[in-house]
C-alpha cells in the first residue's frame, strides 16, 4: 500500500532521474512496505533501464560494528537492466525482498558495501545464486540523492554472484570480486545468463 511518504520518495526519485517511472510495483500492506519503480532508458536518456526501491529508506537500518563510513542507515536498492529488457518482475521482486531483508531479521541488521546473501537459484536458466550489495557503479547514483527525516538516503547497487564467485569472495574478500568484475568487464546492466568469472 502506497503512503504519502512513499509518494514523496517517488517524487525525489523522479527529480533525480529526470523522468517519471514507467512501471511501479506497489509496496505490500504489511511492514516493511517496500515497492519498486522502473525508469526506462528512453525516458531518462541513460543507456540502460533503472529499477529502484521506494520505501526501504523510511526506516533506518540498525548499524553495528561492521558498518564503515560509507554505510548509511537509510538506503534504497538500485539495479540496472538492458534498455530493451522486458522481463522485469523477477529483478523487481528481488529488489523489494532485499529492501525488506534488514528489517525482517532478529535482531534487525543492515545492508552495506560488500554484503552478500546466498540464496540458491535466483533466475531461470542462470548460474547466479547470491545477492551482492555495493555502492552504485554509476557515478550519478553513488552519492546521497535525497533525505528522509533530515537523514541522507543513498543507493545500494544490487548485483549478483555465482556459487564459485561467492566462495571466492568469502575466501579473498569483496575487493577480489571487484578485481574479477574489472578484469571481466562486468556489465552495469544485469546479465542473468553470464558465466562465472571463477
Amino acid at each position: 500500500m502506497k503512503t504519502e511518504a512513499h509518494t514523496n520518495i517517488l517524487r525525489s526519485l523522479t527529480g533525480h532521474f529526470g523522468a517519471t517511472p514507467s512501471l511501479l510495483w506497489d509496496p505490500s500492506d504489511e511492514a516493511p512496505q517496500v515497492g519498486c519503480a522502473f525508469f526506462s532508458a528512453e525516458k531518462t536518456g541513460r543507456p540502460w533501464g533503472t529499477l529502484v526501491t521506494f520505501g526501504m529508506s523510511l526506516t533506518p537500518m540498525v548499524m553495528d560494528e561492521r558498518a564503515d563510513e560509507t554505510d548509511m542507515p537509510r538506503a534504497e536498492m538500485i539495479a540496472y537492466v538492458n534498455e530493451n529488457e522486458t522481463q522485469l518482475d523477477d529483478i523487481a521482486n528481488w529488489l523489494c525482498w532485499t529492501g525488506c531483508f534488514p528489517f525482517l531479521q532478529e535482531p534487525q541488521t543492515f545492508l552495506g558495501w560488500g554484503h552478500t546473501i546466498h540464496m540458491g537459484n535466483l533466475f531461470k536458466d542462470s548460474e547466479l545464486t547470491t545477492l551482492l550489495t555495493l555502492t552504485s557503479i554509476v557515478k550519478a547514483d553513488n552519492e546521497p540523492v535525497f533525505r528522509v527525516e533530515n537523514e541522507d538516503v543513498g543507493f545500494l547497487w544490487l548485483t549478483f554472484l555465482t556459487d564459485a564467485e561467492y566462495a571466492y569472495k568469502k575466501e579473498h574478500g569483496v575487493n577480489a570480486i571487484l578485481d574479477l568484475f574489472g578484469g571481466n568487464n562486468h556489465p552495469v546492466a544485469l546479465d542473468r545468463g553470464r558465466k562465472s568469472y571463477v
